[in-house]
């Protein structure tokens, strides 16, 4: 046996099975262009060796990090206008070994892997390799991030590339990276000014714990400086505190957000520990809000798996049921290129879940019982997600209605991040259904403390107005109810709702302004309005704020 070290490459043609199924001769036609013209004729002219190929996919050998650079951008470059063909490359530094039937090595496994994680059209580039560039040709790529591969140990850093044509926006492929400056005290005293160093140790540590986010040091110079800078400033007066949180974009240095936090920092322990879960899950809203925005300029079918993924993400808190529906899409896209990808799987099972909750439908058994096999596979791939165990207790509670299974996966989200704010509409959700209201009622005070910013705040006063309706608290329902249907008055589903709550507290001229409103509106779900898993003596919720329901 004879062991090399030798740069990786791997390749293979984005939707082959499916073109298969519709187009036999086109397939095949495609894979021969690509062996005779586009793929293993350009490798050759970089000293690129073919190693193996497998029907729609090729690992190959090259003798240098440049050599496969080289060809990776020459390959794609002459694909980009390609009616049919677009390919995947990822390549890493790796040693094999060789005998006379086969080679091995986990280098393999690993530029495989990294193969899954390119964009089609596109390349990707594992750290190691990154390394060995020449300072000049690493900046032709583009830093994404850290990933954790399917059966590889250890995370792995990426790089990618895209053709020219691809990348005319700003930051585009760029991973969403956030510096975090020093956070200032007032006054600068040794107290105050250790309160100020936990805010900021607390949010980067969190930071550091997410993932499709860089967090770095905003005052090295010896890093690429981040897309976001967030800046933080705590007054102290007495028995109050002030805490102000600032998003900028720092090409600019505008100004994206500001939340402002009070509280008595007497006890600095207490004070961190309440603000820092409101504190992050802003962050965490603002970043991923925005994330999708930098692959604008694409369609989904030029997208990595990760960036459908930020697309997704950032359509879902567009709050429309067209984003929404572009969202699945984007999601549906990426459990396509990559099938066991966790993280997708886990989000596409949450937006179908939400698109079926707003159209009051009857899910098909069938899809059902996917859901649940694919955001258990979600869980056994991502272990250490919050998100990924919120996504498995929201679908044990709504569909299954399995609240010991739902407790489970609400309290491992919040051993893995006790920060996590999603998880309060599960715990709510589950006393809900339980019948006992007074805990639900409780859990949502902590959304009291969340402000014009949070993107599903109207949705968050309707699931408030409903929890406060079942609980008989009619003032409070009122009050929420005509929050949300002020903040979007043109919403049908949320003028069915004032009027609900209006009747409950015998507002007479809120309920005909509701009705007046509803009837003018014509019928259709809401993304605000969702059917709840609710006991039985509460059906009567549902039943009155179904889509085509007429107002009470």
């Amino acid at each position: 046996m004879q062991r090399r070290l030798t740069t990786l490459m791997c390749a293979d043609l984005v939707g082959y099975s499916a073109l298969m199924g519709e187009n036999e001769a086109l397939a095949v036609a495609s894979v021969q262009e690509l062996r005779k013209k586009h793929l293993e004729p350009v490798a050759a002219t970089h000293g690129g060796e073919v190693l193996k190929r497998m029907g729609d996919g090729w690992i190959l050998s090259f003798p240098g990090v440049e050599a496969a650079l080289d060809c990776a951008e020459e390959v794609q470059s002459s694909l980009a206008e390609h009616e049919v063909i677009k390919l995947r490359i990822g390549c890493h530094i790796g040693e094999i070994v060789e005998d006379e039937a086969d080679f091995y090595g986990n280098g393999v496994n690993i530029a495989q892997r990294i193969e899954t994680e390119a964009p089609p059209g596109g390349a990707m580039f594992s750290e190691d390799l990154f390394r060995q560039l020449s300072e000049s040709r690493q900046k032709e790529l583009n830093d994404v991030g850290v990933f954790n591969l399917k059966n590889i140990a250890k995370p792995i850093r990426l790089y990618q590339w895209r053709p020219a044509n691809l990348t005319t926006a700003p930051n585009a492929g760029d991973l969403p990276s956030v510096g975090f400056e020093s956070f200032a005290a007032a006054p600068d005293t040794p107290e105050i000014a250790a309160i100020a160093q936990d805010l900021h140790d607390g949010l980067v540590h969190l930071s550091f714990k997410r993932t499709g986010v860089a967090t770095v040091d905003a005052d090295s110079l010896e890093i690429t400086p981040p897309i976001y800078l967030i800046r933080g400033r705590l007054r102290v007066s007495g028995a109050r505190a002030r805490f102000t949180l600032s998003l900028i974009l720092r090409e600019d240095m505008s100004t994206l957000w500001t939340g402002t936090y009070e509280g008595d920092p007497t006890d600095p322990f207490a004070f961190v520990d309440e603000l820092m879960p409101r504190m992050e899950g802003d962050v965490r809203i603002q970043t991923i809000s925005r994330d999708g925005d930098r692959m604008a300029h694409l369609s989904i079918n030029q997208l990595s798996v990760s960036e459908l993924r930020a697309r997704a993400a950032t359509l879902f808190f567009k709050q429309s049921l067209e984003s929404w529906e572009k969202g699945f899409e984007a999601l549906d896209r990426a459990v396509l290129l990559s099938p066991n990808d966790g993280m997708s799987l886990a989000m596409r099972a949450q937006s179908r879940l939400n698109l079926w909750s707003v159209h009051f439908a009857k899910e098909d058994p069938q899809k059902l019982a996917e859901m649940a096999q694919e955001l258990d596979i979600a869980v056994e791939a991502c272990p250490t997600s919050d998100f990924v165990f919120w996504a498995r207790g929201a679908y044990r509670l709504k569909v299954q209605r399995d609240l010991a299974g739902a407790a489970s996966d609400i309290a491992r989200s919040r051993e893995i991040n006790p920060n996590f704010i999603g998880v309060v509409d599960l715990i709510a959700q589950k006393a809900f259904l339980e019948g006992n209201y007074a805990a639900a009622a409780d859990a949502l005070s902590v959304y009291e403390e969340m402000g014009s910013a949070d993107p599903f705040r109207v949705n968050r006063l309707c699931f408030n107005a409903r929890v406060f309706l079942g609980a008989g608290q009619f003032e409070k329902a009122h009050d929420n109810a005509c929050q949300a249907a002020d903040l979007r008055p043109t919403d049908r589903g949320l003028q069915l709702l004032k009027a609900l709550a209006c009747e409950k507290a015998q507002d007479l001229p809120g309920l005909d302004a509701a009705r007046k409103a509803a009837e003018s509106l014509p019928k259709g779900p809401s993304v605000s309005i969702n059917r709840l898993a609710l006991p039985e003596d509460l059906e009567w919720l549902n039943t009155a704020l179904h889509p085509e329901a007429e107002p009470v």
